[in-house]
Order: C-alpha cells, then structure tokens, then sequence
C-alpha cells in the first residue's frame, strides 16, 4: 500500500547498478530500510542529496506485510544537511552513525522523531532556529547523546547524584559507595557526568572542554551506551570528531 511517510535518512549502501537501500528512521514505522534509485541520472543525483545523513524527507513508500525493503518514489525535502560545512557534515555522519546502531529494533515514537527533528534544525544553516557557533556545534553532540539517553528509556538517574558519590553506569544511579562490578564513574568523573545533565541548547557555549576533556566524556559516555545496548559499537565516524578544536 503506497503510504506517505517522513524520514530521517542515517545509512545509504549500494544494492545493486539500479538500486541503493537507503537506512532511515520513519515517525510512522521506525527505522525502515527504502528501495531508492541509484545511477547517474537527475533523479538519482536529486536522491542522493536527500539521503545524505541526517537528509530529512518525506516520500511514498509501498509499504506491504512480509516485505523488509519499501520501494519509494516522490521524495521530497523538508529539509537538506549542510553539505558545505566540514564540521556540520562530520556531526550529521557520527549522529546519523549512533542512530544507525542505536535505532535498529526501536519501534516508532512521536517524542524521540520529534527530538531529532528540533536536533536537525539546530544544526542547519538558514533556518528559525539560531545559528550555533563554532563552540556550541563543537559541545552539540555531547549534548545529544546526553539527552538522547532519555529518549532510549536509559537516562541515569540525576537526582540520586550527591557531591563523592559514583554514578553506577548498569543501574543508571548514583551511589554513595561503589557497587561490585567494575561499570562505574569514579566521584570526579559523577561530578562531570551530572554537570552534563545540565546541558542545553542555550547554553552550549558555556561549556568549555579541552578536547581532551571533550573526548573523555564522550568515551564515558558511549561506554554507558554500550553497557545498556551490548550490540551497539563505537561509530567509526568519531575518530574525525576527536580532531575537533579546543
């Protein structure tokens, strides 16, 4: 049944001379995987920049019982990365990277689409939302994969943070003494983590990180990741994103 739906594109991989299959995550259905054209021709070449990571989109899918790839045609943009800006494309490729691992067995829901779609245009050029600085695009997607967790029904639990406690990264909580198994922040690190928690789109900026410093909390922070979903692996895309500026 041809249905319209809106799309966040994450992964594109080459199917065959015809064809590529295009990885997304729908509002309507979660994650999807679309027939799209491949080649050389205008509607290809129109495609391809839809499904750059993070294109988000609308098309016509024919969605059928049984099937795992949807054919698709009349993609339209509702909004396009911007190619253009080394630092925002090696964002929307490690974001789209950590959604692709993340989102595999996620069932659809309004509220994490909607929170990709507010992150998306805060990330874009020429939009209502404001223009991000260097810093601020530099923190963004620390701030995301905070705030992501909340999303993925894994959000520690802030409120049990008190100054030497430990942030016990298998049960999401803070603890005034450290639990028997080895997954947990030391009390200077649990003191990061629940500053981090603070983060917000405004205030972005104020967070200064050394890269470093930038670095280690992401390294925490995908650890937490991978201990609450085993099957999910750092993004090969991160080593661009460990190069980024002071």
């Amino acid at each position: 049944m041809n249905t319209v739906i809106e799309c966040v594109a994450l992964r594109t991989v080459r199917y065959s001379d015809r064809n590529s299959i295009l990885t997304a995550y729908s509002r309507q259905y979660g994650p999807v995987s679309l027939l799209v054209p491949a080649g050389n021709g205008r509607q290809a070449s129109r495609m391809r920049a839809l499904m750059m990571p993070l294109g988000h989109f609308e098309c016509v899918a024919d969605i059928r019982p049984g099937r795992e790839i949807y054919p698709v045609h009349d993609l339209r943009p509702l909004s396009l990365p911007s190619a253009g800006d080394p630092l925002r494309a090696s964002l929307s490729l490690f974001i789209a990277d950590v959604l692709t691992g993340l989102l595999r067995e996620q069932s659809p829901d309004e509220h994490l689409f909607n929170f990709l779609v507010d992150m998306l245009s805060m990330m874009r050029i020429g939009t209502d939302a404001p223009v991000l600085t260097v810093r601020q695009l530099c923190n963004l997607h620390v701030w995301f994969l905070v705030r992501m967790s909340h999303y993925l029904g894994i959000e520690p639990d802030w409120h049990t943070y008190t100054p030497g406690s430990v942030l016990d990264m298998q049960d999401g909580i803070f603890r005034h003494f450290p639990p028997a198994h080895r997954n947990f922040l030391p009390p200077d690190e649990s003191a990061a983590a629940n500053r981090l928690s603070r983060m917000t789109p405004r205030n972005l900026g104020r967070y200064r990180f050394s890269r470093f410093e930038r670095n280690t909390a992401l390294d925490r922070i995908l650890r937490y990741y991978h201990i609450h979903f085993p099957t999910f692996s750092e993004p090969s895309s991160l080593a661009v994103l460990r190069l980024m500026a002071d």
